[in-house]
Protein backbone atom coordinates (compact mmCIF):
# COMPACT_ATOMS: atom_id res chain seq x y z
CA UNK A 1 0.00 0.00 0.00
CA UNK A 2 1.60 3.55 -1.05
CA UNK A 3 2.41 5.98 1.61
CA UNK A 4 -0.08 8.27 0.38
CA UNK A 5 -2.51 6.34 0.87
CA UNK A 6 -1.40 5.10 4.29
CA UNK A 7 -0.94 9.04 5.31
CA UNK A 8 -4.05 9.89 3.37
CA UNK A 9 -6.30 7.68 5.31
CA UNK A 10 -5.01 8.56 8.89
CA UNK A 11 -5.35 12.40 8.21
CA UNK A 12 -8.65 11.90 7.21
CA UNK A 13 -10.01 9.06 8.78
CA UNK A 14 -8.62 10.70 12.37
CA UNK A 15 -10.31 14.07 11.23
CA UNK A 16 -13.78 12.55 11.27
CA UNK A 17 -13.59 10.32 14.14
CA UNK A 18 -12.30 13.47 16.27
CA UNK A 19 -15.32 15.19 14.65
CA UNK A 20 -17.94 12.29 15.37
CA UNK A 21 -16.28 12.02 19.21
CA UNK A 22 -17.35 15.77 19.26
CA UNK A 23 -20.65 14.79 18.22
CA UNK A 24 -20.51 12.25 20.90
CA UNK A 25 -19.29 14.17 23.81
CA UNK A 26 -21.83 17.99 22.96
CA UNK A 27 -25.07 16.35 23.55
CA UNK A 28 -23.48 16.21 27.48
CA UNK A 29 -21.91 19.76 27.98
CA UNK A 30 -22.87 22.40 29.20
CA UNK A 31 -23.80 25.32 27.10
CA UNK A 32 -22.09 28.31 28.51
CA UNK A 33 -22.19 30.43 25.17
CA UNK A 34 -22.82 30.67 21.29
CA UNK A 35 -20.28 28.72 20.24
CA UNK A 36 -20.91 25.45 21.83
CA UNK A 37 -24.62 26.49 21.63
CA UNK A 38 -23.84 25.94 17.74
CA UNK A 39 -21.63 22.45 18.04
CA UNK A 40 -24.54 21.19 19.94
CA UNK A 41 -27.27 21.70 17.50
CA UNK A 42 -24.91 20.54 14.82
CA UNK A 43 -24.12 17.20 16.90
CA UNK A 44 -26.49 15.13 14.78
CA UNK A 45 -25.06 16.04 11.84
CA UNK A 46 -21.50 15.95 12.85
CA UNK A 47 -22.16 12.32 13.68
CA UNK A 48 -22.17 11.07 10.50
CA UNK A 49 -18.76 11.26 10.16
CA UNK A 50 -18.24 8.09 12.24
CA UNK A 51 -19.49 5.69 9.70
CA UNK A 52 -17.19 7.79 7.05
CA UNK A 53 -14.38 7.58 9.45
CA UNK A 54 -14.89 3.82 9.56
CA UNK A 55 -14.72 3.28 5.54
CA UNK A 56 -11.53 5.42 5.36
CA UNK A 57 -9.80 3.82 7.84
CA UNK A 58 -10.70 -0.02 6.71
CA UNK A 59 -9.75 1.38 3.01
CA UNK A 60 -6.20 2.71 4.78
CA UNK A 61 -5.95 -0.35 6.58
CA UNK A 62 -5.98 1.11 9.83
CA UNK A 63 -7.85 -1.80 11.81
CA UNK A 64 -7.46 -0.96 14.99
CA UNK A 65 -8.73 2.58 14.43
CA UNK A 66 -11.37 1.54 12.31
CA UNK A 67 -12.44 -0.24 15.24
CA UNK A 68 -12.47 2.41 17.16
CA UNK A 69 -14.66 4.02 14.86
CA UNK A 70 -16.84 0.95 14.65
CA UNK A 71 -17.32 1.42 18.52
CA UNK A 72 -17.93 5.09 18.29
CA UNK A 73 -21.03 4.63 15.70
CA UNK A 74 -22.39 1.94 17.42
CA UNK A 75 -22.29 4.44 20.22
CA UNK A 76 -24.08 7.21 18.40
CA UNK A 77 -26.68 5.14 17.10
CA UNK A 78 -27.59 3.39 20.46
CA UNK A 79 -28.49 6.84 22.20
CA UNK A 80 -31.07 7.86 19.49
CA UNK A 81 -32.61 4.47 19.15
CA UNK A 82 -35.06 4.64 22.12
CA UNK A 83 -36.63 7.81 20.57
CA UNK A 84 -37.42 5.54 17.27
CA UNK A 85 -38.83 3.11 20.12
CA UNK A 86 -43.03 3.89 20.70
CA UNK A 87 -44.09 3.30 23.61
CA UNK A 88 -47.47 1.29 24.80
CA UNK A 89 -50.17 3.31 25.72
CA UNK A 90 -52.85 2.30 29.07
CA UNK A 91 -55.49 0.04 27.67
CA UNK A 92 -57.94 1.97 28.60
CA UNK A 93 -57.06 5.37 27.22
CA UNK A 94 -58.96 8.36 25.62
CA UNK A 95 -57.19 9.82 22.92
CA UNK A 96 -57.09 13.60 23.06
CA UNK A 97 -55.38 15.44 20.40
CA UNK A 98 -52.88 18.15 20.53
CA UNK A 99 -51.14 20.70 18.79
CA UNK A 100 -48.69 23.80 19.51
CA UNK A 101 -47.87 26.43 17.30
CA UNK A 102 -45.67 29.65 17.54
CA UNK A 103 -46.87 32.34 16.04
CA UNK A 104 -44.22 34.70 15.45
CA UNK A 105 -44.64 37.96 17.52
CA UNK A 106 -48.78 37.10 16.09
CA UNK A 107 -48.06 37.38 12.53
CA UNK A 108 -49.00 33.82 11.51
CA UNK A 109 -51.58 33.16 9.79
CA UNK A 110 -54.74 33.07 12.38
CA UNK A 111 -57.00 31.01 9.32
CA UNK A 112 -54.82 28.36 9.06
CA UNK A 113 -54.07 27.47 12.95
CA UNK A 114 -57.86 27.98 13.31
CA UNK A 115 -58.48 25.56 10.63
CA UNK A 116 -55.89 22.96 11.32
CA UNK A 117 -56.51 23.32 14.67
CA UNK A 118 -60.39 22.33 13.92
CA UNK A 119 -59.72 19.37 12.25
CA UNK A 120 -56.25 18.26 14.10
CA UNK A 121 -56.44 19.33 17.47
CA UNK A 122 -59.00 18.78 20.92
CA UNK A 123 -56.36 20.97 23.03
CA UNK A 124 -54.04 23.94 20.89
CA UNK A 125 -51.24 25.49 23.38
CA UNK A 126 -50.14 29.24 21.67
CA UNK A 127 -46.86 30.93 21.71
CA UNK A 128 -45.90 34.60 20.76
CA UNK A 129 -49.41 35.42 20.75
CA UNK A 130 -50.06 39.36 21.20
CA UNK A 131 -54.03 40.82 21.35
CA UNK A 132 -53.91 41.69 18.12
CA UNK A 133 -53.34 37.94 16.66
CA UNK A 134 -55.77 36.94 19.95
CA UNK A 135 -58.59 39.15 17.94
CA UNK A 136 -57.77 37.67 14.62
CA UNK A 137 -58.03 34.02 15.81
CA UNK A 138 -61.51 35.19 17.74
CA UNK A 139 -62.78 36.53 14.10
CA UNK A 140 -62.23 33.46 11.93
CA UNK A 141 -64.00 31.37 14.53
CA UNK A 142 -61.45 29.59 17.22
CA UNK A 143 -64.29 29.98 19.90
CA UNK A 144 -66.71 28.21 18.67
CA UNK A 145 -64.50 25.33 17.94
CA UNK A 146 -62.61 25.70 21.49
CA UNK A 147 -65.17 27.67 23.49
CA UNK A 148 -62.64 27.16 26.68
CA UNK A 149 -59.43 29.96 26.88
CA UNK A 150 -56.95 30.42 29.02
CA UNK A 151 -55.44 33.67 27.46
CA UNK A 152 -52.22 35.65 28.68
CA UNK A 153 -51.85 37.75 25.28
CA UNK A 154 -48.71 39.87 25.66
CA UNK A 155 -47.13 42.41 23.15
CA UNK A 156 -43.89 40.94 21.29
CA UNK A 157 -43.12 37.39 22.04
CA UNK A 158 -44.12 37.18 25.11
CA UNK A 159 -47.88 35.93 25.43
CA UNK A 160 -49.31 32.57 25.21
CA UNK A 161 -52.51 30.91 25.81
CA UNK A 162 -54.63 27.22 25.70
CA UNK A 163 -57.29 26.83 23.75
CA UNK A 164 -59.56 23.87 24.47
CA UNK A 165 -62.87 21.57 23.33
CA UNK A 166 -62.78 20.31 27.26
CA UNK A 167 -64.18 22.72 29.94
CA UNK A 168 -61.64 24.11 32.55
CA UNK A 169 -61.86 23.86 35.92
CA UNK A 170 -58.78 26.07 36.53
CA UNK A 171 -55.88 28.55 35.13
CA UNK A 172 -53.40 30.15 36.25
CA UNK A 173 -50.42 32.36 34.69
CA UNK A 174 -47.32 31.55 36.15
CA UNK A 175 -44.50 34.22 36.82
CA UNK A 176 -40.69 33.15 37.29
CA UNK A 177 -40.22 33.08 33.48
CA UNK A 178 -39.63 35.59 31.11
CA UNK A 179 -42.12 34.56 28.71
CA UNK A 180 -46.01 33.55 28.91
CA UNK A 181 -46.26 30.06 30.70
CA UNK A 182 -50.43 29.59 30.99
CA UNK A 183 -51.58 26.50 32.82
CA UNK A 184 -55.15 25.39 32.92
CA UNK A 185 -56.75 22.12 34.57
CA UNK A 186 -59.57 20.43 31.98
CA UNK A 187 -62.23 18.01 32.32
CA UNK A 188 -61.76 15.66 29.28
CA UNK A 189 -64.82 12.91 28.82
CA UNK A 190 -64.23 9.93 30.04
CA UNK A 191 -60.98 10.66 32.06
CA UNK A 192 -61.46 10.81 36.10
CA UNK A 193 -59.06 13.11 37.08
CA UNK A 194 -58.25 16.65 35.85
CA UNK A 195 -56.26 16.70 33.13
CA UNK A 196 -53.39 19.32 33.92
CA UNK A 197 -51.84 21.21 30.58
CA UNK A 198 -49.93 23.79 30.06
CA UNK A 199 -48.73 26.24 27.22
CA UNK A 200 -44.87 26.70 27.72
CA UNK A 201 -42.26 29.24 25.44
CA UNK A 202 -38.91 29.33 27.45
CA UNK A 203 -36.64 31.80 26.73
CA UNK A 204 -34.09 31.41 23.46
CA UNK A 205 -30.37 30.76 23.58
CA UNK A 206 -30.13 33.19 20.18
CA UNK A 207 -29.63 35.08 18.98
CA UNK A 208 -30.69 37.29 22.38
CA UNK A 209 -27.38 36.54 25.10
CA UNK A 210 -27.78 33.14 26.67
CA UNK A 211 -28.44 34.50 30.10
CA UNK A 212 -32.04 34.36 29.54
CA UNK A 213 -32.14 30.92 28.69
CA UNK A 214 -30.11 29.61 31.15
CA UNK A 215 -32.45 31.45 34.29
CA UNK A 216 -35.33 29.38 32.32
CA UNK A 217 -33.51 26.48 32.21
CA UNK A 218 -32.63 26.81 35.76
CA UNK A 219 -36.20 27.59 37.31
CA UNK A 220 -38.54 24.92 34.79
CA UNK A 221 -37.17 21.80 36.39
CA UNK A 222 -38.17 22.88 40.21
CA UNK A 223 -41.99 24.19 38.67
CA UNK A 224 -41.99 21.16 37.28
CA UNK A 225 -42.00 19.00 40.08
CA UNK A 226 -43.99 20.99 41.77
CA UNK A 227 -46.60 20.53 38.88
CA UNK A 228 -45.95 16.41 39.44
CA UNK A 229 -46.59 16.95 42.83
CA UNK A 230 -49.95 19.28 42.24
CA UNK A 231 -51.22 16.95 39.40
CA UNK A 232 -50.14 13.40 41.43
CA UNK A 233 -51.28 10.32 39.33
CA UNK A 234 -53.33 12.63 36.96
CA UNK A 235 -52.27 13.34 33.63
CA UNK A 236 -50.18 15.86 32.54
CA UNK A 237 -49.75 17.98 28.83
CA UNK A 238 -47.23 20.14 28.58
CA UNK A 239 -47.26 21.87 24.94
CA UNK A 240 -44.63 24.48 23.63
CA UNK A 241 -41.36 26.04 22.11
CA UNK A 242 -38.63 25.54 24.64
CA UNK A 243 -36.11 26.55 22.25
CA UNK A 244 -33.79 23.38 23.11
CA UNK A 245 -33.39 20.06 20.62
CA UNK A 246 -32.97 16.38 21.85
CA UNK A 247 -29.45 16.68 22.08
CA UNK A 248 -29.20 19.66 24.24
CA UNK A 249 -28.59 17.83 28.01
CA UNK A 250 -30.73 20.85 29.75
CA UNK A 251 -33.69 19.85 27.84
CA UNK A 252 -33.06 15.91 28.20
CA UNK A 253 -33.08 16.76 32.26
CA UNK A 254 -36.48 17.92 32.36
CA UNK A 255 -37.39 14.23 30.52
CA UNK A 256 -37.29 12.52 34.60
CA UNK A 257 -40.09 12.44 37.08
CA UNK A 258 -42.19 10.35 34.85
CA UNK A 259 -42.52 13.59 32.18
CA UNK A 260 -41.85 12.61 28.25
CA UNK A 261 -41.22 13.81 25.16
CA UNK A 262 -44.37 12.97 22.37
CA UNK A 263 -41.83 12.19 19.97
CA UNK A 264 -39.89 9.59 21.91
CA UNK A 265 -42.99 8.28 22.96
CA UNK A 266 -44.59 7.68 19.98
CA UNK A 267 -41.46 6.78 18.01
CA UNK A 268 -41.28 9.26 15.85
CA UNK A 269 -37.79 10.44 16.71
CA UNK A 270 -37.13 14.14 15.47
CA UNK A 271 -39.87 16.68 14.77
CA UNK A 272 -37.81 18.87 12.68
CA UNK A 273 -40.37 22.48 13.10
CA UNK A 274 -37.94 25.42 13.18
CA UNK A 275 -37.18 27.39 10.84
CA UNK A 276 -40.00 26.84 9.06
CA UNK A 277 -41.27 28.47 5.46
CA UNK A 278 -37.65 28.71 4.02
CA UNK A 279 -36.63 27.73 0.83
CA UNK A 280 -34.94 24.55 2.43
CA UNK A 281 -37.01 22.50 5.62
CA UNK A 282 -36.74 22.68 8.86
CA UNK A 283 -33.19 21.42 10.33
CA UNK A 284 -34.10 21.67 14.33
CA UNK A 285 -36.70 20.14 16.68
CA UNK A 286 -37.23 23.20 19.38
CA UNK A 287 -40.99 22.89 19.88
CA UNK A 288 -42.50 19.70 22.30
CA UNK A 289 -45.09 18.21 23.56
CA UNK A 290 -44.57 16.55 26.68
CA UNK A 291 -46.73 13.78 28.78
CA UNK A 292 -46.67 12.84 32.21
CA UNK A 293 -49.11 9.41 33.05
CA UNK A 294 -50.61 9.73 29.47
CA UNK A 295 -48.95 8.38 26.32
CA UNK A 296 -48.44 9.98 23.11
CA UNK A 297 -48.96 7.75 20.10
CA UNK A 298 -48.59 9.18 17.09
CA UNK A 299 -47.15 12.85 15.84
CA UNK A 300 -46.39 14.64 12.96
CA UNK A 301 -46.22 18.44 11.82
CA UNK A 302 -47.92 21.40 9.96
CA UNK A 303 -46.53 24.32 7.75
CA UNK A 304 -48.75 27.83 8.56
CA UNK A 305 -47.97 30.42 6.84
CA UNK A 306 -46.48 33.56 8.40
CA UNK A 307 -44.41 32.20 10.80
CA UNK A 308 -40.71 30.30 11.26
CA UNK A 309 -42.13 27.55 13.43
CA UNK A 310 -44.26 24.27 11.98
CA UNK A 311 -46.98 22.97 14.16
CA UNK A 312 -46.63 20.06 15.91
CA UNK A 313 -49.32 17.30 16.39
CA UNK A 314 -49.75 14.85 18.50
CA UNK A 315 -51.88 12.00 19.47
CA UNK A 316 -52.10 11.49 23.59
CA UNK A 317 -53.57 8.75 24.58
CA UNK A 318 -55.12 9.51 28.19
CA UNK A 319 -55.74 7.00 31.04
CA UNK A 320 -59.55 6.71 32.27
CA UNK A 321 -59.00 6.36 35.38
Amino acid sequence: MSTVRTVTSVVVGVGLLVVAAGALVARYVEIPGHRTLYVVIASPFLAIAAPFAVGVLLWGRRRVLAAIAGVLTAVLIAVQVPWYVSAAPAPRAVAVRTMTVNMLYGHADASTISRVAAESADIVFVQELTPEAAKRLKAVGIDRTFPYQAIDARPMAAGGAVYSRYPMTDHRNVNGFQLALVTAQLQVDGVQSPVHVAAVHLAGPWPKPIEGWHADYAVIPSWLTDLATQAGQAPIILGGDFNSTIDMESFRQLLTNGYRDSAEQAGAGRQFTYPSNKRYPPLIGIDHILTRNATAVTTSTVEVPKTDHRALLATVMVPRG
